[in-house]
């Protein structure tokens, strides 16, 4: 796909976002969505949506090679086995008698803004700087594990971690934990 179409499917998600959710699309934008409140199913699907078409944007130009449905899945894959971790996480270390719920999704509105401005960015590198390959790289690395600790600082499986600094340190460990085996099979 090339630039122009690929802005024209980009500016077409969000375009359909505020469409159809307008008031959910300006807290989303503007970070003012409410942590405790639940998303409904539509705002939901739009949020998979979103990280679904981020991983095909960055993956796209990071890894050509990869076919279109590994380019489309790679990133919810790692998002969804995620929050199966530190779901496990959580219930294996919960004290005593106490009740956790299972698949915590309320950071996924924050996860697929990253993830969508990380891909923005990466397209920008890639169509200024086409031979920037190891940039690119670096960039989605860098967005992957801002988009770990933005995950992690209040998921209920890393509230063990005494501290932020310790939590950090966990969640980078993680992150370097599902890059490799991608970085490897890649090389």
């Amino acid at each position: 796909m090339g630039a122009k179409w690929t802005i024209i499917a980009l500016l077409g998600l969000m375009a359909g976002i505020r469409l159809v959710q307008p008031q959910f699309f300006l807290q989303w934008t503007t970070g003012t969505l409410d942590e405790d409140e639940p998303l409904d199913w539509r705002a939901f699907l739009l949020m998979w949506a979103v990280v679904l078409a981020a991983s095909f944007l960055a993956l796209g130009v990071a890894f050509d090679e990869l076919l279109w449905s590994e380019r489309l899945l790679v990133l919810p894959g790692i998002l969804l086995l995620r929050v199966l971790v530190a779901d496990l996480l959580a219930q294996l270390f919960k004290p005593a008698n106490k009740h956790m719920p299972w698949m915590s999704m309320r950071r996924l509105p924050q996860l697929a803004l990253i993830y969508l401005s990380t891909a923005v960015l990466i397209l920008a590198v890639h169509w200024i700087w086409p031979d920037a390959k190891n940039v690119v790289l670096g960039l989605l690395a860098t967005g992957h594990a801002i988009g770990l600790v933005i995950f992690s600082i209040k998921h209920q499986g890393f509230v063990h971690f005494a501290t932020i600094g310790v939590r950090v340190y966990a969640v980078l460990y993680l992150c370097a934990l599902e890059l490799t085996p991608l970085y490897l099979a890649m090389r």
